[in-house]
């Protein structure tokens, strides 16, 4: 009962749809399709490109950290500080592009490579545990 109930519902539907767009001039009704479907293009494009820059600042925070991750195994803290800040910078940049979509994971990841690139220019020693903690969470945002 239901389903012949449903398609009754659908077939008036679509003849009122068919009935209010045949009492329209063609032009007007082609003018409007072609502003919807111009504005449905827009906004698709429009997410895509916003993804896909998040997705690039990502992929350049993931380098900057292994650079920096590789300068902290070669004995060279004050070049590893540099290239997590630079991921840091990364990381900031696609906060800002998120806006209110930002996750938590991503918060968190900026603060634990803070927590890094402080101990390391401070002179402390920094765990392998932490280092590949942090590149677990840069992971994570890739995918």
């Amino acid at each position: 009962m239901r389903k012949v109930l449903a398609i009754v519902l659908v077939l008036g539907a679509a003849f009122g749809a068919g009935y209010y767009v045949g009492r329209q001039p063609p032009e007007e009704v082609q003018q409007q399709l072609q502003e919807f479907s111009q504005e449905v293009v827009e906004q698709t494009v429009g997410f895509v490109e916003g993804d896909l820059l998040v997705q690039k600042r990502f992929l350049q925070a993931m380098s900057g950290f292994l650079d920096g991750r590789a300068k902290i195994l070669a004995g060279k803290p004050d070049e590893a500080v540099a290239k997590l800040e630079e991921t840091i910078d990364y990381l900031e940049e696609a906060v800002k592009m998120k806006g209110e979509e930002t996750s938590d994971a991503l918060l968190e990841t900026i603060s634990k490579i803070g927590d890094l690139r402080r101990s390391l220019a401070e002179g402390q020693a920094v765990s392998q545990e932490a280092l590949e903690e942090a590149q677990e969470k840069l992971e994570a945002l890739l995918s």
